[in-house]
């Protein structure tokens, strides 16, 4: 049976241009134009994949990925927004910055599905041990539930200990974006992180900022 694919959007146009498409994949797709029928579709028929297509000032991406994370916990969601908008960009796996190709779309689809593919993956640097599945972090006895960027960046991090990450090595790999013109967002998401990994947040261990360059992730040594 084909992934069942839930396709979110004010734009009649655009839901009627990429349902076909979508369809000849393979995917089963459903097409909803609001919030509320996007809610009543998954407490209907949980979906495999979610794409919300929020560029249409009519649908607040924010708000809408905020309530289908509530609703559909782990299920992935691509999120298509104008550039330069980051609104919901948290609680989304996947983003598209609009105007985008099919194949683009397509091959984000694919990357969805590998991922799932890899569930229950752990990765272990150090005092900390990140779980792909369950999207948390472990030090020591303490444990933190991640969201879905926090947890793609902690994981680009864990996987180049040692060396400095440039923003834009960072926005391209997270956010998948080029856009290094408001780089605020990263800044947030590690504030997160250290957050939930630090023992200290303001004098960070494993998240180093390398000024004027990027971040480094560091492995402190045990004591």
């Amino acid at each position: 049976m084909g992934l069942k694919v839930l396709l979110i959007g004010k734009d009649a146009s655009t839901l009627s241009s990429l349902k076909p498409g979508l369809e000849k994949k393979g995917y089963i797709v459903s097409a909803v134009r609001s919030r509320k029928k996007a809610l009543e579709q998954v407490a209907d028929d949980k979906p495999d994949l979610i794409i919300l297509d929020a560029t249409s000032p009519r649908l607040d991406g924010g708000r809408t990925c905020q309530a289908l994370r509530q609703r559909v916990g782990e299920v992935p969601i691509i999120l298509i927004s104008e550039e330069g908008n980051d609104s919901g960009q948290a609680e989304a796996d996947f983003h598209l910055t609009a105007p985008f190709t099919f194949r683009k779309l397509a091959n984000r689809i694919k990357r969805v599905v590998q991922s799932s593919e890899q569930s229950g993956e752990t990765l272990q640097v150090g005092g900390l041990i990140l779980n792909l599945d369950k999207r948390s972090v472990s030090r020591g006895k303490k444990k933190h539930q991640l969201t879905p960027k926090e947890l793609r960046l902690l994981e680009v991090f864990m996987r180049n200990p040692g060396k400095v990450l440039s923003r834009k090595f960072l926005m391209k790999n997270v956010w998948e974006t080029d856009y290094v013109g408001d780089t605020r967002t990263l800044d947030v998401h590690v504030r997160w992180i250290r957050e939930k990994i630090e023992e200290n947040p303001s004098s960070p261990a494993y998240l180093c900022t390398v000024r004027g360059v990027g971040y480094r992730f560091e492995v402190p040594e045990q004591t």
